[in-house]
């Protein structure tokens, strides 16, 4: 009676009981909203040589930041450069409500990436190439010539500062833009190679780290001459020097050494998705590069500012004008909040929606 009243194990055994059934398909299929969102990251992440601009949002709001960001460059487009770029029929907020929202979305999103200016022969000559990063509230948006990335976001920023009612913001859901005019690999060559190019036309590279490697090749240079000539060869090669005619005079046509202003500097690094190099190392790095004798570091009121963005295996550089903290970073969000704070005359729509935080 004892046995009968023990409860018998299953046809297939005992141990099957204890397993864990598996959950997930294993990617084998998605969800209509799985889908759309795989449109736009789709062949969606920046490339060394790419430039473009860098666009964080309201959180769970890419897809709508990504719609107005595209209109609002749009307008910029044709408003700096003269470029006229068609609009094709978007979904509005209505249809977004309705039964067949994911599919509204996953069709506003591929047209969105295929806006092109008048005359061009195909996607790969769209101006603006909107990509989703897989990080929450992050955006980048691809540009092409003549986009410059830095006037081009100042301008908007500035022009942000105007507005006086809250009916005049062109944009709900968008915060912070981060030109970037450079990008190469998040590697150390990489960000060195970077570096130089952002630079260089804003500061005298002759720094120490710059100076450390001349000296290094100098001296492997030097070692290598002396066991391949020998004394006798030098001197008679200095004998033969000695008839030379002098060397001519530097005519205008020559590349004359840069006559570099002392300007004061902040970098201003972001690292996403990136474990490999640490914020030290690049403020060491760059900060090596740059002659500290003719330009210094200031913290608070910086005359350039340098920002440095790494996403994964990609890393961008750009040099912003001091204003650049006035314009709160380039939050588009937070500059709208101030000017409506400041020009308005106490008349029309009420606070700003709290719609911006990341």
């Amino acid at each position: 009676m004892a046995d009968g009243g023990k409860r018998k194990d299953a046809p297939g055994g005992g141990e099957q009981q204890n397993k864990k059934k598996k959950t997930g398909n294993a990617g084998k299929w998605k969800t209509t909203h799985q889908q759309s969102k795989m449109v736009i990251m789709r062949d969606s992440l920046p490339q060394p040589g790419d430039t473009g601009i860098w666009v964080t949002c309201a959180r769970h709001q890419e897809l709508k930041a990504g719609r107005e960001v595209i209109e609002l460059f749009n307008e910029y487009a044709e408003k700096m450069y003269g470029i006229k770029i068609e609009e094709p029929k978007a979904a509005t907020d209505e249809e977004d409500e309705q039964d067949d929202i994911d599919a509204s979305i996953q069709k506003e999103i591929a047209a969105m990436n295929t806006k092109k200016a008048p005359g061009d022969g195909g996607d790969e000559n769209q101006i603006f190439t909107l990509m989703k990063m897989n990080v929450d509230c992050l955006l980048f948006v691809k540009t092409k010539a003549p986009i410059e990335p830095v006037e081009f976001v100042r301008r908007i920023c500035l022009d942000a500062k105007e507005i006086s009612r809250l009916d005049q913001m062109k944009c709900r859901y968008v915060n912070r833009f981060t030109p970037a005019p450079l990008m190469g690999k998040a590697t150390e060559a990489g960000i060195v190679e970077v570096a130089r190019e952002a630079l260089e036309p804003f500061f005298d590279l002759s720094g120490k780290r710059d100076t450390a490697a001349d000296t290094a090749t100098e001296a492997g240079e030097s070692s290598v001459g002396k066991s391949e000539v020998g004394k006798a060869e030098a001197e008679a090669e200095a004998e033969a020097n000695t008839d030379a005619p002098a060397p001519a005079a530097p005519t205008g046509d020559e590349v004359q050494p840069k006559d570099y202003k002392p300007l004061t500097y902040a970098l201003r690094p972001t690292i996403r998705n990136h474990s490999k190099l640490k914020r030290d190392f690049l403020i060491n790095e760059i900060a090596g590069l740059i002659n500290s004798d003719l330009h210094k570091v200031n913290l608070t009121s910086p005359d350039k500012v340098v920002l440095i963005d790494l996403y994964q295996a990609v890393c961008s550089m750009s040099v912003v004008d001091k204003d650049w903290d006035d314009l709160k970073k380039y939050n588009l969000f937070e500059i709208y909040k101030q000017a409506v704070k400041n020009n308005s005359s106490g008349s029309g729509p009420g606070a700003v929606p709290e719609t911006g935080a990341e």
